[in-house]
């Protein structure tokens, strides 16, 4: 069994409340915590089994029938909108022998497991099973999918692998008072794109990455950095919990636009790894999942606006897959120093980085649990 205190002693790691204090001065976590393959696992079981995680737009579940795959943590999940509306979420694995019940969305009255034919219903109840007629020991009726939680943001669905999740209504409620302005606007945008990456970092140094913009005047002084206002005194940042909230006026805008008349950028991340931002061009929803130790992708499912200029809204993509490809670029170097062993925390401004700690004290609390 993995345990933190087996993690501690490999590393020669201070005592909890050591790093806890660090977190406190402006420490990170311990890099090893970067790096081990164990600190992952515990990951999995802590964090990525219990929390809430991006996986579509309503629009791949808005008829009855519909289904869409996922993946929160190490965890496949199929969501289904049953005949009666509902939505409902299972591990995306056929009770028979493992197998994936399905590969990509869809649409069926039942799901059929592609590798035995086994049959369930919408809500995850065995249907049929061929040849279970020949097997006395098999009753269909008493086997099913095995359930996880699902919850519509707006416009989002969002899943848990944990069937007993607290509502993730409970767990935002400390920031809807700001993304129900932001998913009022980007519900109106059109889908555009998926931006796929994949990085040679772990995941907590891109999502700590993005919790910032200390870095945003220089690594991207063509691409972000250009188009919005990214000084100390513009670029405002909150932290609740399991939310973090990141909003800046717009600077720049091509064609004589001025960006006065504009509401500006506004960015929502929800623990440990999804996040929804828009602007006056484009939007996006997505998140980042580890993929090893020391590697990690993220996607991004983009939109534009088709109220605004499209030549704009062309621009900003191209931006936009800028950014993130400049944010790869950075933490897949980064993660070099982690990875050396030569260097215990990293150091955090508790002004300019208040949200990166609060992900820190966060993924520290769910380490700890």
């Amino acid at each position: 069994m993995i345990t933190l205190d087996a993690i501690r002693a490999r590393h020669g790691l201070p005592p909890n409340a050591a790093i806890t204090e660090g977190l406190d001065r402006g420490l990170s976590l311990p890099t090893a915590l970067y790096v081990d393959p164990d600190v992952l696992q515990l990951e999995h079981q802590k964090i990525f089994d219990r929390c809430w995680q991006y996986a579509c737009h309503e629009d791949a579940l808005r008829n009855p029938g519909d289904y869409a795959v996922t993946q929160a943590g190490r965890t496949p999940i199929i969501i289904t909108r049953d005949h009666d509306g509902a939505l409902r979420g299972f591990v995306n694995a056929c009770r028979h022998r493992l197998h994936p019940i399905a590969t990509e969305n869809g649409n069926r009255r039942m799901l059929q497991c592609p590798y035995h034919a086994w049959t369930y219903q919408l809500d995850g109840q065995l249907r049929s099973a061929p040849r279970s007629q020949r097997e006395p020991e098999l009753d269909c009726s008493a086997i099913a999918l095995e359930p996880v939680s699902v919850e519509p943001w707006d416009q989002w669905i969002f899943v848990n692998p944990d069937p007993h999740a607290e509502p993730l209504s409970a767990v935002t409620a400390p920031i809807r008072h700001l993304t129900d302005d932001l998913n009022a606007d980007l519900v109106k945008y059109r889908f555009s794109a998926r931006y796929e990456y994949s990085m040679s970092c772990n995941w907590k140094v891109w999502a700590e990455n993005a919790l910032e913009c200390y870095h945003c005047p220089t690594l991207h002084r063509t691409s972000f950095g250009k188009t919005y206002k990214v000084g100390p005194d513009d670029y405002r940042l909150e932290s609740w919990g399991d939310t973090i909230w990141h909003s800046s006026p717009t600077k720049w805008v091509p064609n004589d636009v001025d960006p006065a008349t504009l509401k500006g950028f506004r960015f929502a991340f929800l623990f440990p790894g999804s996040f929804c931002a828009v602007d006056d061009y484009v939007g996006f929803a997505g998140r980042v999942f580890p993929t090893g130790p020391e590697t990690c992708s993220a996607v991004a499912d983009m939109y534009t606006n088709p109220e605004g200029d499209q030549e704009i809204a062309e621009q900003w993509l191209a931006m936009w897959d800028q950014t993130l490809r400049e944010d790869k670029l950075a933490t897949d170097l980064q993660q070099v120093g982690y990875h050396s062993g030569r260097i215990p925390n990293a150091r955090i401004l508790l002004e300019s980085e208040s949200s990166l700690q609060a992900f820190l004290r966060r993924t520290w609390t769910g380490l700890t649990a």
